[in-house]
């Protein structure tokens, strides 16, 4: 393609978003509608799997040592546990610890414990790599010699690691699922405002005008209307965003992940699907007027 005529197609794309005012007002609306709650999605499937992500990261299991088992042997147990394969960290709570911890949580009441000595055993708290292997590793950790008991909740994290997993996959879906509409939604508005302008097509094959000549112009304002159609759900869901994460105070794990990192992951998609799609719409429903 000549760069002249290059030149005109992006010309004439442009006057045309101005020259169709309604139409075009109406399918950046519709584009920037989808788009949006595509990016509203998008932000709260990323929050959602940072926070699972931060939950599993905290998973982790107590192993209890045998009242047998001399202070001066817990280094070489410490030692051993953390030699297992996918162990990542392993801290040592020793029983005075255990006691003074336990005088905090009471308070108050801490006083009943006076006269009791210290009956809480020495501990390790074992994190994994994987918290899908805590119950093989805290299984090998029990036939350590001097581990009396390990404890892990067994009874729900398994369920727990299982519904995080059917929560991703069904995030995911849902994401998928959403674009697809999407692309649906634009592609169909997009072709409602070139059916509106039906006989120019026409007009132009009768004087002799290529196929590429006549679908370069609406090539380049689907693109423009996919663009301008992204970047008005960019600013809300940039600016949203920033308010919400500075204003709303949560917690770890449950705390929102920063504004550059989420829009750095989000704002690249929604640009790509107007584009993308845009441009697709344009040049797909043009086809049936150029086999006239």
């Amino acid at each position: 393609m000549k760069i002249r005529t290059f030149g005109r197609h992006g010309k004439e794309g442009f006057k045309n978003l101005f020259r169709n005012g309604w139409m075009t007002f109406a399918a950046v609306s519709g584009v920037a509608v989808t788009l949006l709650i595509l990016g509203v999605s998008l932000i709260i499937s990323v929050n959602l799997q940072n926070i699972l992500s931060n939950i599993e990261s905290e998973l982790q299991f107590n192993a209890y040592v045998s009242d047998q088992v001399k202070t001066s042997d817990l280094p070489v147990l410490l030692h051993e546990i953390s030699s297992l394969g996918g162990v990542k960290q392993v801290t040592l709570i020793t029983k005075e610890q255990a006691l003074s911890t336990m005088k905090k949580t009471l308070g108050p009441n801490a006083d009943l414990l006076n006269g009791l000595g210290n009956p809480l055993p020495n501990e390790f708290v074992v994190k994994v790599d994987n918290p899908k292997m805590i119950p093989q590793i805290a299984s090998l950790v029990t036939q350590i010699s001097g581990i009396q008991k390990v404890q892990y909740g067994a009874s729900f994290i398994p369920r727990m690691l299982s519904i995080f997993t059917i929560v991703r996959d069904t995030s995911i879906i849902f994401i998928i699922a959403l674009i697809v509409m999407g692309m649906f939604l634009i592609s169909n508005t997009i072709k409602i405002t070139i059916f509106t302008r039906r006989r120019e097509i026409e007009i132009m094959k009768l004087v002799g005008a290529t196929d590429g000549f006549i679908r370069g112009p609406f090539f380049v304002e689907g693109t423009l209307l996919g663009i301008i159609g992204a970047f008005i759900p960019s600013v809300i869901l940039n600016q949203g965003y920033y308010f919400i994460q500075k204003n709303v105070v949560l917690f770890p794990p449950f705390s929102l992940m920063p504004d550059p990192i989420v829009m750095n992951r989000v704002l690249p998609i929604l640009y790509a699907v107007g584009l993308l799609i845009g441009a697709w719409g344009g040049i797909m429903s043009m086809r049936r007027y150029l086999k006239v």
